[in-house]
């Protein structure tokens, strides 16, 4: 399944300067005139022994005033970092282009969906501009995140579109590891303010009901957005909900349960967690805590019956945030506001508890959605939608252009001297008899045959990502991989694709097109730099009058090509098949009679 990793990184004024009003709020903004966290997650990708992935950087601003700064500051660290994979870094400029593009379409209306501010519409750029690029899972990680689990990225795809217990796994929640190698968070030292906003030992005994123990994957209330997994079939219908300020990852699990998905928490799957200190004073962080609670209890309060969708309650989520969103929530606001402003008198800081008692004048005003969330939420998800329907039919062409100029090679960032292949096939058109050494189409034929076939064909290259052959197109031309490889892929017209096969040195493309003249049937993407020889049906044809010995081995390798391509799908076809065996047969030891209990004891 083709894989993007999403990386969001949140830039801010200089330390000199600060915060300012009208600023995005997040917990720790990386100033614009400080190192920050992006580098050190970055070169931990290093660690990972799977690098079958792209790589998304968004780059976000605080304010309007720094975009152009914070973009070229995030580009430098990503150039002279260690990652080991191709990455896309899209900032403020990219997203304008990309707004055009839809306004242009004559949707202007769907233009402003897209958005680097907040955290919920920098979320849903973490799913739209990867299904821009095709992906069937997105892996959400934050920039303040380290790997030291060399699997981490096989077991984030080891569960995603399977089935568990019946129901099929769409999202997938892995959780954090503090600096004391524990899952629980990190408690400040003055929190006896907390004692009616109990939210970290809410959390504790959440997560001692769903991390630890087995079975490895248990339904869960609650997800980390730096440790998400999502499927295709998840994203491109449920998006994350822009009218909440914060907690947009617990949000987005009560969403999809509506829309009747469920994440399950993998207790294999979790990333070192190394957060900075937060920037913001507390009375403004449960400012931010106070709007969101109080938004997602309206949604919840605020369902009504509607097809295909499910009916939840705050129960459905206890521990964690149930305890947050029931009807004693505007007495925990009350009475721990009192509190810490009380607090903070003590402390003869008279502003912050003024602003601290302001929190209780919000709660009761400006804080109460005026409109019923729910069906604000569905009017944005029907948006949403219709925006990924406009991609798909329209403009996916014009859209993937504009992210394609975010993308860096990272073998020329990690300064390799070597002219990458086209520039080199480029300098030297002579190839010789011992390039295609070892290349299977190529065994039996002698130098001249070679030579013949060089003569009549053009070498071309292809980065990683890019299209070799497009599904519908009429193109008849003979594809030869020389070295390299590539993922084949069927689409329908539900935007859903299944991978066929990978194919690799010596592998044909086209063969089928080429023999009865018809567009091609699936989509060819390399899977890394990968150089072909590209032979035009004409001149194949007329190979056949002026080399009839070269030609029929020529057909004949196509023949077995054709042959064992049937074969390979049939045993992918097969292997799909047991696949969609519930991987709960697995873990609970509920298999077939005749498969061997699992050694392992996830």
């Amino acid at each position: 399944m083709k894989t993007v990793m999403v990386i969001p990184t949140y830039w801010a004024r200089d330390s000199a300067t600060g915060w300012q009003p009208g600023d995005a709020v997040y917990d720790h903004p990386t100033p614009i005139d400080q190192e920050g966290t992006l580098r050190a997650a970055l070169d931990s990708l290093a660690v990972l022994e799977s690098n079958d992935f792209s790589l998304l950087i968004l780059a976000c601003a605080t304010t309007p005033e720094i975009e152009e700064a914070v973009e070229e500051r995030v580009l430098e660290i990503v150039r002279t970092s260690k990652r080991p994979v191709d990455t896309y870094v899209v900032s403020h400029s990219h997203l304008r282009d990309l707004q055009a593009v839809i306004a242009e379409s004559g949707k202007e209306e769907l233009a402003n969906i897209l958005s680097l501010t907040g955290y919920a519409n920098i979320r849903n750029m973490c799913l739209f501009v990867p299904y821009v690029l095709g992906a069937e899972v997105v892996v959400l990680i934050d920039d303040d995140e380290i790997f030291d689990d060399p699997q981490f990225m096989e077991k984030a795809g080891e569960f995603i579109g399977r089935r568990f217990m019946g129901q099929t796994i769409d999202g997938i929640a892995g959780y954090y590891i503090n600096s004391n190698g524990s899952y629980y968070d990190d408690v400040p030292d003055e929190i006896h303010w907390m004692t009616y906003w109990d939210r970290f030992g809410s959390k504790r005994e959440a997560f001692d009901q769903v991390i630890p123990g087995k079975p490895r994957l248990k339904l869960t209330p609650f997800a980390f957005g730096g440790c998400m997994v999502i499927h295709r079939s998840l994203f491109r219908s449920v998006p994350f909900d822009p009218r909440i300020a914060r907690g947009e990852d617990t949000d987005y699990v009560i969403n999809a349960r509506m829309f009747g998905f469920d994440f399950f928490l993998d207790n294999e799957l979790h990333i070192q967690h190394r957060p900075p200190a937060k920037t913001h004073p507390t009375w403004r962080r449960f400012r931010e805590d106070i709007f969101r609670l109080l938004y997602t209890k309206a949604k919840i309060d605020g369902q009504t019956p509607e097809t295909n969708m499910t009916i939840i309650s705050a129960e459905d989520f206890d521990p964690y945030p149930g305890e947050f969103l029931k009807d004693t929530l505007a007495d925990k606001i009350l009475k721990s506001n009192l509190i810490l402003a009380l607090d903070y008198l003590a402390n003869d800081r008279v502003e912050e508890a003024r602003e601290t008692v302001r929190n209780i004048w919000l709660a009761n005003t400006a804080a109460i959605p005026g409109e019923n969330p729910f069906q604000g939420y569905l009017k944005f998800q029907q948006r949403w939608r219709a925006l990924r329907k406009l991609t798909f039919r329209e403009l996916h062409e014009d859209l993937h252009t504009v992210i394609e100029k975010s993308r860096l090679n990272h073998q020329k960032d990690a300064l390799i001297l070597e002219p990458p292949p086209a520039q080199a096939a480029k300098a030297d058109q002579s190839i010789t008899h011992p390039q295609v050494e070892g290349v299977p189409f190529f065994a039996g034929l002698n130098d001249e045959q070679v030579k013949k076939l060089f003569a009549i064909g053009d070498q071309v290259h292809f980065d990683k990502d890019e299209v070799i052959l497009k599904e519908g197109s009429l193109n008849s031309n003979l594809y030869i991989i020389l070295r390299g490889a590539a993922r084949i892929v069927l689409a329908n017209n539900s935007e859903e694709s299944m991978e066929l096969i990978e194919v690799g040195d010596g592998e044909v493309l086209g063969e089928v097109s080429l023999l009865i003249d018809a567009p091609h049937a699936a989509t060819v993407t390399a899977l890394e730099p990968t150089d072909v020889i590209q032979i035009e049906r004409v001149r194949l044809m007329k190979l056949t009058d002026e080399a009839p010995e070269l030609a029929a081995q020529v057909w004949h390798q196509l023949a077995v090509s054709l042959g064992t391509r049937l074969r390979n799908t049939d045993t992918r076809y097969l292997s799909h098949v047991r696949e969609t065996h519930d991987v709960a047969d697995k873990m609970l030891g509920t298999g077939p009679l005749d498969e061997p209990e699992p050694d392992s004891d996830s």
